[in-house]
């Protein structure tokens, strides 16, 4: 039973976990201070100690939701009785709007994969995108669909064009959804047998 005690607690989490995010996602992990994550969020700095052991793990908590958000949510929206083939571009695409309605969400996961805290965060994140990925991949094998390549390789050939496509929105260029399916079309064909 959720007591307003615990409910007011679970909405500071929230606000120090976007505050985080946002921070690093326009100004970069080293403007992400306690200080500026307490402004942002509203909250006395010491406030921030009660919900997170550290600042790092802060920002290994936010890191990891945002990963939740954009990618096992996209998953979770896409039929899993579809063909493999369906499935991938649609999951593809819905990965790729999910960032592209964040942009912040994106450009925070850049920020933080190139830090040091990437190594720290352990792979948590990865491993259950992986996890999703390799029951796609095996899925699309079963059915004679997909090449037997390695997960990590089919993976990389699935996100590197979204973040290509995102980067270049970031610069202003703007995907119609005809290029954008054309583009979940090619990454079909790099999974393809």
């Amino acid at each position: 039973m959720n007591t307003p005690a615990t409910t007011a607690g679970a909405a500071t989490r929230e606000r120090l976990l976007r505050a985080a995010s946002k921070i690093v996602a326009s100004d970069g992990m080293e403007a992400a201070t306690t200080a500026a994550i307490a402004a942002e969020a509203g909250v006395a700095e010491g406030t921030l100690y009660r919900h997170f052991e550290s600042k790092d793990n802060l920002l290994i908590a936010a890191y990891r939701q945002m990963k939740q958000e954009v990618f096992v949510d996209a998953f979770a929206g896409v039929d899993t009785a579809a063909p493999p083939p369906e499935r991938l571009k649609r999951t593809w695409k819905a990965i790729y709007l999910a960032y592209r309605t964040n942009r912040d969400a994106f450009a925070f996961g850049q920020r933080f994969a190139e830090s040091s805290l990437a190594e720290r965060e352990g792979g948590e994140a990865h491993r259950a995108i992986g996890r999703m990925v390799s029951d796609l991949r095996r899925t699309g094998i079963a059915s004679g669909d997909f090449k037997n390549l390695p997960t990590d390789l089919l993976g990389n050939l699935f996100l590197a064009p979204i973040s290509y496509l995102l980067k270049s929105e970031i610069k202003g260029r703007k995907w119609t959804d005809a290029e954008l399916d054309a583009a979940a079309t090619a990454v079909l064909a790099g999974w393809k047998k």
